[in-house]
Protein backbone atom coordinates (compact mmCIF):
# COMPACT_ATOMS: atom_id res chain seq x y z
CA UNK A 1 0.00 0.00 0.00
CA UNK A 2 3.02 2.39 0.59
CA UNK A 3 4.27 2.64 -2.93
CA UNK A 4 0.57 3.26 -4.17
CA UNK A 5 0.18 6.36 -1.51
CA UNK A 6 3.66 7.66 -2.42
CA UNK A 7 2.40 7.66 -6.28
CA UNK A 8 -0.93 9.91 -5.20
CA UNK A 9 0.84 11.90 -3.33
CA UNK A 10 3.36 12.67 -6.12
CA UNK A 11 0.73 12.81 -8.77
CA UNK A 12 -2.03 14.96 -5.95
CA UNK A 13 1.03 17.30 -4.19
CA UNK A 14 3.32 19.09 -5.93
CA UNK A 15 2.94 17.61 -9.73
CA UNK A 16 -0.76 19.28 -10.22
CA UNK A 17 -0.22 22.28 -8.45
CA UNK A 18 2.48 22.91 -11.64
CA UNK A 19 0.48 21.56 -14.52
CA UNK A 20 -2.42 23.92 -13.06
CA UNK A 21 0.06 27.12 -13.27
CA UNK A 22 1.61 25.78 -16.59
CA UNK A 23 -2.16 25.60 -17.61
CA UNK A 24 -2.58 29.94 -16.37
CA UNK A 25 0.11 31.28 -17.45
CA UNK A 26 -0.49 29.10 -21.07
CA UNK A 27 -4.05 31.12 -20.83
CA UNK A 28 -2.80 34.34 -20.34
CA UNK A 29 -0.08 34.11 -22.85
CA UNK A 30 -0.98 34.35 -26.49
CA UNK A 31 0.93 33.72 -29.91
CA UNK A 32 3.78 31.46 -29.84
CA UNK A 33 4.54 31.20 -26.24
CA UNK A 34 0.78 29.66 -25.57
CA UNK A 35 1.32 26.58 -28.12
CA UNK A 36 5.24 26.44 -26.75
CA UNK A 37 3.44 26.40 -22.95
CA UNK A 38 0.91 23.76 -24.17
CA UNK A 39 3.35 21.40 -25.25
CA UNK A 40 5.68 22.08 -22.58
CA UNK A 41 2.76 20.80 -20.29
CA UNK A 42 1.68 17.65 -22.05
CA UNK A 43 5.55 17.09 -21.62
CA UNK A 44 5.28 17.37 -18.25
CA UNK A 45 2.51 14.89 -18.14
CA UNK A 46 4.49 12.80 -20.19
CA UNK A 47 7.15 12.64 -18.17
CA UNK A 48 5.48 12.32 -14.57
CA UNK A 49 3.45 9.46 -16.14
CA UNK A 50 6.94 7.71 -16.49
CA UNK A 51 8.45 9.16 -13.87
CA UNK A 52 5.78 8.95 -11.08
CA UNK A 53 5.18 4.89 -12.41
CA UNK A 54 8.85 3.74 -12.08
CA UNK A 55 9.51 5.65 -8.29
CA UNK A 56 5.99 3.53 -7.67
CA UNK A 57 8.08 0.08 -9.00
CA UNK A 58 11.61 1.34 -7.20
CA UNK A 59 10.03 1.69 -4.22
CA UNK A 60 7.47 -1.47 -4.37
CA UNK A 61 10.90 -3.21 -5.07
CA UNK A 62 12.92 -1.77 -1.92
CA UNK A 63 10.19 -2.97 0.15
CA UNK A 64 9.76 -6.13 -0.59
CA UNK A 65 13.62 -7.15 -0.43
CA UNK A 66 13.73 -5.31 3.66
CA UNK A 67 12.78 -7.75 6.30
CA UNK A 68 9.39 -7.89 7.64
CA UNK A 69 10.05 -5.51 10.55
CA UNK A 70 12.21 -2.59 8.97
CA UNK A 71 9.97 -2.97 6.07
CA UNK A 72 6.54 -2.19 8.33
CA UNK A 73 8.42 0.45 10.03
CA UNK A 74 9.79 2.29 6.82
CA UNK A 75 5.93 1.48 4.90
CA UNK A 76 4.24 3.17 7.97
CA UNK A 77 6.93 6.11 7.98
CA UNK A 78 6.23 6.59 4.57
CA UNK A 79 2.41 6.66 4.68
CA UNK A 80 2.27 8.93 7.76
CA UNK A 81 4.93 11.35 5.52
CA UNK A 82 2.53 11.22 2.79
CA UNK A 83 -0.98 11.79 4.40
CA UNK A 84 0.68 14.47 6.13
CA UNK A 85 1.76 16.39 2.63
CA UNK A 86 -1.61 15.67 1.27
CA UNK A 87 -3.25 17.41 4.05
CA UNK A 88 -0.89 20.25 4.31
CA UNK A 89 -1.07 20.43 0.43
CA UNK A 90 -5.07 20.66 1.01
CA UNK A 91 -4.59 23.52 3.83
CA UNK A 92 -2.53 25.45 1.20
CA UNK A 93 -4.69 25.81 -1.37
CA UNK A 94 -7.85 26.32 0.73
CA UNK A 95 -6.87 28.56 3.78
CA UNK A 96 -10.13 28.71 4.69
CA UNK A 97 -10.86 25.26 5.12
CA UNK A 98 -11.46 23.38 8.58
CA UNK A 99 -11.64 19.21 8.03
CA UNK A 100 -12.18 18.78 4.53
CA UNK A 101 -8.29 17.97 4.11
CA UNK A 102 -7.92 15.26 6.49
CA UNK A 103 -11.34 13.50 5.04
CA UNK A 104 -9.72 14.02 1.41
CA UNK A 105 -6.42 12.48 3.00
CA UNK A 106 -8.18 9.52 4.99
CA UNK A 107 -10.31 9.50 1.66
CA UNK A 108 -7.24 8.28 -0.49
CA UNK A 109 -5.78 5.76 2.46
CA UNK A 110 -9.43 4.37 2.13
CA UNK A 111 -9.09 3.55 -1.78
CA UNK A 112 -5.21 2.52 -1.26
CA UNK A 113 -6.41 -0.06 0.89
CA UNK A 114 -8.94 -1.50 -1.24
CA UNK A 115 -6.70 -0.94 -4.34
CA UNK A 116 -4.19 -3.39 -2.62
CA UNK A 117 -4.54 -4.85 0.89
CA UNK A 118 -8.17 -6.13 0.05
CA UNK A 119 -7.55 -7.20 -3.76
CA UNK A 120 -9.32 -4.62 -5.26
CA UNK A 121 -6.85 -3.78 -8.45
CA UNK A 122 -6.42 -7.48 -8.52
CA UNK A 123 -10.40 -7.56 -8.89
CA UNK A 124 -10.39 -4.74 -11.75
CA UNK A 125 -7.33 -5.77 -13.73
CA UNK A 126 -9.16 -9.34 -14.21
CA UNK A 127 -12.59 -8.37 -14.77
CA UNK A 128 -10.76 -5.80 -17.45
CA UNK A 129 -8.49 -8.67 -19.15
CA UNK A 130 -12.20 -10.66 -19.72
CA UNK A 131 -14.03 -7.56 -21.47
CA UNK A 132 -10.73 -6.92 -23.50
CA UNK A 133 -10.46 -10.81 -24.25
CA UNK A 134 -14.07 -10.67 -25.41
CA UNK A 135 -13.36 -7.48 -27.03
CA UNK A 136 -14.43 -9.22 -30.33
CA UNK A 137 -17.68 -8.53 -29.51
CA UNK A 138 -17.51 -5.35 -30.50
CA UNK A 139 -17.99 -6.38 -34.29
CA UNK A 140 -21.46 -8.27 -33.04
CA UNK A 141 -22.32 -4.79 -31.75
CA UNK A 142 -22.10 -3.20 -34.31
CA UNK A 143 -24.34 -5.66 -37.02
CA UNK A 144 -26.34 -6.93 -34.00
CA UNK A 145 -27.20 -4.99 -31.25
CA UNK A 146 -26.55 -1.26 -32.60
CA UNK A 147 -28.85 -1.34 -35.55
CA UNK A 148 -32.14 -2.54 -33.18
CA UNK A 149 -31.07 0.26 -30.48
CA UNK A 150 -30.44 3.10 -33.11
CA UNK A 151 -33.52 2.74 -34.66
CA UNK A 152 -34.78 4.13 -30.64
CA UNK A 153 -32.30 6.31 -30.04
CA UNK A 154 -32.46 8.00 -33.54
CA UNK A 155 -36.32 9.17 -33.18
CA UNK A 156 -35.36 10.94 -29.76
CA UNK A 157 -31.93 12.01 -30.66
CA UNK A 158 -33.87 14.65 -33.56
CA UNK A 159 -36.33 16.00 -30.79
CA UNK A 160 -35.97 19.58 -29.75
CA UNK A 161 -36.22 18.70 -25.74
CA UNK A 162 -33.60 16.22 -25.62
CA UNK A 163 -31.24 18.57 -27.08
CA UNK A 164 -32.73 21.65 -24.59
CA UNK A 165 -32.25 19.09 -21.97
CA UNK A 166 -28.62 17.98 -22.78
CA UNK A 167 -27.54 21.33 -23.10
CA UNK A 168 -29.31 22.78 -19.91
CA UNK A 169 -27.55 19.75 -18.03
CA UNK A 170 -23.74 19.97 -16.49
CA UNK A 171 -21.42 17.61 -17.19
CA UNK A 172 -21.19 16.58 -14.05
CA UNK A 173 -25.30 16.07 -13.90
CA UNK A 174 -24.54 13.97 -17.33
CA UNK A 175 -21.94 11.83 -15.29
CA UNK A 176 -24.59 11.41 -12.06
CA UNK A 177 -27.20 9.92 -14.60
CA UNK A 178 -24.29 7.69 -16.08
CA UNK A 179 -23.60 6.48 -12.41
CA UNK A 180 -27.48 5.58 -12.19
CA UNK A 181 -27.41 3.27 -15.39
CA UNK A 182 -24.49 1.84 -14.30
CA UNK A 183 -25.60 0.93 -11.01
CA UNK A 184 -29.39 -0.19 -12.41
CA UNK A 185 -27.12 -2.93 -14.84
CA UNK A 186 -24.86 -3.53 -12.49
CA UNK A 187 -27.90 -4.97 -10.21
CA UNK A 188 -29.14 -6.64 -13.13
CA UNK A 189 -25.79 -8.42 -13.79
CA UNK A 190 -25.56 -9.22 -10.42
CA UNK A 191 -28.77 -10.54 -10.32
CA UNK A 192 -28.45 -12.84 -13.61
CA UNK A 193 -24.63 -14.08 -12.94
CA UNK A 194 -25.80 -15.33 -9.10
CA UNK A 195 -28.82 -17.51 -10.35
CA UNK A 196 -26.14 -18.39 -13.46
CA UNK A 197 -23.35 -19.65 -10.38
CA UNK A 198 -26.25 -21.48 -8.77
CA UNK A 199 -27.51 -23.74 -11.28
CA UNK A 200 -26.29 -27.11 -11.02
CA UNK A 201 -28.22 -27.88 -14.53
CA UNK A 202 -25.27 -25.74 -16.04
CA UNK A 203 -22.35 -27.73 -15.13
CA UNK A 204 -20.32 -28.68 -17.51
CA UNK A 205 -19.74 -32.59 -18.67
CA UNK A 206 -16.82 -34.04 -18.84
CA UNK A 207 -15.43 -32.90 -22.56
CA UNK A 208 -16.32 -29.44 -21.80
CA UNK A 209 -14.36 -29.86 -18.31
CA UNK A 210 -11.40 -31.30 -20.22
CA UNK A 211 -11.04 -28.52 -22.37
CA UNK A 212 -12.01 -25.37 -20.01
CA UNK A 213 -9.23 -26.29 -18.40
CA UNK A 214 -6.30 -26.56 -21.46
CA UNK A 215 -4.14 -23.55 -20.97
CA UNK A 216 -4.91 -23.02 -16.90
CA UNK A 217 -2.38 -24.12 -14.19
CA UNK A 218 -4.72 -26.99 -13.25
CA UNK A 219 -4.17 -28.23 -17.26
CA UNK A 220 -2.16 -31.24 -15.76
CA UNK A 221 -4.83 -32.21 -13.43
CA UNK A 222 -7.97 -32.62 -15.75
CA UNK A 223 -7.78 -36.28 -16.00
CA UNK A 224 -9.07 -36.64 -12.53
CA UNK A 225 -12.49 -35.27 -11.87
CA UNK A 226 -12.46 -33.06 -9.14
CA UNK A 227 -14.76 -32.63 -6.83
CA UNK A 228 -16.81 -29.20 -6.57
CA UNK A 229 -17.08 -27.43 -3.45
CA UNK A 230 -19.58 -24.35 -2.65
CA UNK A 231 -18.11 -21.03 -3.31
CA UNK A 232 -17.17 -19.10 0.10
CA UNK A 233 -18.83 -16.45 1.02
CA UNK A 234 -16.25 -13.74 -0.33
CA UNK A 235 -14.92 -16.46 -3.11
CA UNK A 236 -18.59 -15.93 -4.39
CA UNK A 237 -18.57 -12.07 -4.50
CA UNK A 238 -14.96 -12.17 -6.20
CA UNK A 239 -16.82 -14.15 -9.08
CA UNK A 240 -20.04 -12.05 -8.88
CA UNK A 241 -17.84 -8.40 -9.23
CA UNK A 242 -15.53 -9.97 -11.72
CA UNK A 243 -18.53 -10.71 -13.60
CA UNK A 244 -20.21 -7.76 -13.26
CA UNK A 245 -17.30 -5.28 -14.11
CA UNK A 246 -16.56 -7.21 -17.14
CA UNK A 247 -20.23 -6.70 -18.51
CA UNK A 248 -19.95 -2.96 -17.27
CA UNK A 249 -16.43 -2.31 -19.14
CA UNK A 250 -18.33 -4.60 -22.24
CA UNK A 251 -21.37 -1.94 -22.23
CA UNK A 252 -18.94 1.13 -22.29
CA UNK A 253 -17.49 -0.13 -25.48
CA UNK A 254 -21.31 -0.10 -26.22
CA UNK A 255 -21.82 3.55 -25.26
CA UNK A 256 -18.82 4.89 -26.77
CA UNK A 257 -19.65 3.02 -30.26
CA UNK A 258 -23.49 4.58 -30.17
CA UNK A 259 -21.54 8.14 -28.79
CA UNK A 260 -19.82 8.04 -31.79
CA UNK A 261 -21.91 7.02 -34.71
CA UNK A 262 -24.85 9.97 -33.09
CA UNK A 263 -21.84 12.23 -33.50
CA UNK A 264 -20.76 11.51 -36.79
CA UNK A 265 -25.01 11.57 -37.68
CA UNK A 266 -25.79 14.83 -36.02
CA UNK A 267 -22.47 16.74 -37.40
CA UNK A 268 -23.47 16.01 -40.83
CA UNK A 269 -27.76 16.04 -40.21
CA UNK A 270 -28.12 18.98 -37.66
CA UNK A 271 -26.95 22.12 -38.88
CA UNK A 272 -25.53 24.51 -36.29
CA UNK A 273 -28.90 26.84 -36.75
CA UNK A 274 -31.22 24.05 -36.21
CA UNK A 275 -29.62 23.73 -33.18
CA UNK A 276 -30.41 26.96 -32.16
CA UNK A 277 -33.84 26.66 -33.51
CA UNK A 278 -34.51 23.87 -31.14
CA UNK A 279 -32.87 25.49 -28.15
CA UNK A 280 -34.46 28.83 -28.38
CA UNK A 281 -33.30 31.39 -26.06
CA UNK A 282 -34.08 29.79 -22.51
CA UNK A 283 -35.40 31.50 -19.81
CA UNK A 284 -33.95 33.89 -17.60
CA UNK A 285 -33.08 31.07 -14.69
CA UNK A 286 -31.92 28.58 -17.65
CA UNK A 287 -30.47 30.64 -20.89
CA UNK A 288 -29.93 28.66 -23.41
CA UNK A 289 -27.47 28.87 -26.42
CA UNK A 290 -25.61 26.80 -28.93
CA UNK A 291 -22.18 26.56 -27.50
CA UNK A 292 -18.72 26.00 -29.94
CA UNK A 293 -16.35 23.39 -29.37
CA UNK A 294 -13.10 24.76 -28.98
CA UNK A 295 -9.59 23.95 -28.24
CA UNK A 296 -7.03 26.71 -26.93
CA UNK A 297 -7.98 29.06 -29.94
CA UNK A 298 -9.55 26.62 -32.79
CA UNK A 299 -13.02 25.99 -33.29
CA UNK A 300 -14.23 22.87 -33.97
CA UNK A 301 -17.10 21.68 -36.04
CA UNK A 302 -18.55 20.08 -33.53
CA UNK A 303 -20.44 21.65 -30.90
CA UNK A 304 -20.93 21.14 -26.85
CA UNK A 305 -24.29 20.63 -27.66
CA UNK A 306 -23.94 17.85 -29.32
CA UNK A 307 -21.65 16.14 -27.57
CA UNK A 308 -24.01 16.54 -24.63
CA UNK A 309 -27.10 15.04 -26.33
CA UNK A 310 -25.16 11.99 -27.86
CA UNK A 311 -23.51 11.22 -24.73
CA UNK A 312 -27.04 11.45 -22.29
CA UNK A 313 -28.49 9.19 -24.88
CA UNK A 314 -26.10 6.57 -25.50
CA UNK A 315 -25.46 6.16 -21.99
CA UNK A 316 -29.05 5.67 -21.24
CA UNK A 317 -29.78 2.86 -24.39
CA UNK A 318 -26.78 1.30 -22.98
CA UNK A 319 -29.27 -0.18 -20.07
CA UNK A 320 -31.97 -1.76 -22.89
CA UNK A 321 -28.40 -3.37 -24.59
CA UNK A 322 -27.31 -5.16 -21.01
CA UNK A 323 -31.30 -6.19 -20.33
CA UNK A 324 -30.26 -8.04 -23.73
CA UNK A 325 -27.48 -9.58 -23.40
CA UNK A 326 -28.48 -11.40 -20.17
CA UNK A 327 -31.78 -12.30 -21.44
CA UNK A 328 -32.06 -12.58 -24.94
CA UNK A 329 -30.34 -15.69 -26.14
CA UNK A 330 -29.44 -14.29 -29.48
CA UNK A 331 -27.34 -11.16 -27.66
CA UNK A 332 -26.22 -13.96 -24.18
CA UNK A 333 -24.31 -15.81 -27.23
CA UNK A 334 -22.44 -13.02 -28.27
CA UNK A 335 -21.80 -10.88 -25.00
CA UNK A 336 -22.90 -12.83 -22.11
CA UNK A 337 -21.97 -16.69 -22.30
CA UNK A 338 -18.15 -15.59 -23.41
CA UNK A 339 -17.62 -13.92 -19.65
CA UNK A 340 -19.99 -16.94 -18.08
CA UNK A 341 -17.66 -19.04 -19.59
CA UNK A 342 -14.05 -17.80 -18.04
CA UNK A 343 -16.18 -17.43 -14.43
CA UNK A 344 -16.77 -20.90 -14.90
CA UNK A 345 -13.09 -22.08 -16.03
CA UNK A 346 -11.83 -20.30 -12.93
CA UNK A 347 -14.32 -21.88 -10.74
CA UNK A 348 -13.14 -25.31 -12.39
CA UNK A 349 -9.26 -24.68 -12.07
CA UNK A 350 -10.35 -24.00 -7.99
CA UNK A 351 -11.84 -27.18 -7.52
CA UNK A 352 -9.04 -29.34 -9.15
CA UNK A 353 -5.94 -27.43 -7.53
CA UNK A 354 -7.74 -27.73 -4.29
CA UNK A 355 -7.58 -31.64 -4.59
CA UNK A 356 -4.23 -33.51 -4.18
CA UNK A 357 -1.57 -33.46 -6.76
CA UNK A 358 -1.52 -36.67 -8.46
CA UNK A 359 1.37 -38.91 -7.96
Amino acid sequence: MAPLILWVTIVVYPLTGAVEVTVDFADDSTGGLAVLLAGAVVVVLVFAVVATWGIYRVMRAILRRLTVGIGTMLSLALIVACLAGLVVDGYNNNAQATVSPVFSALLILVLCILVTGMGGGALISWASRLAVRNASAIGHMASIALPVILMLVVFAFFSAEVWQMASASSWGSIALVGLVVAVLAGIVVLRVSASEIDDDAQAPTEVQRRALLVDTPAEHRSAVAAEHRPLGRPQRWNILLAMTIAQLVQALFFALLLAALLIVIGGIAIPEGVVGLWLGPGSEDQPLAVEHLMIGEATLPVTVNLLKAATLLAMIATLPFVFSAVSEARYRERFFDPIMADMRRAMLVRDALSQPAPR
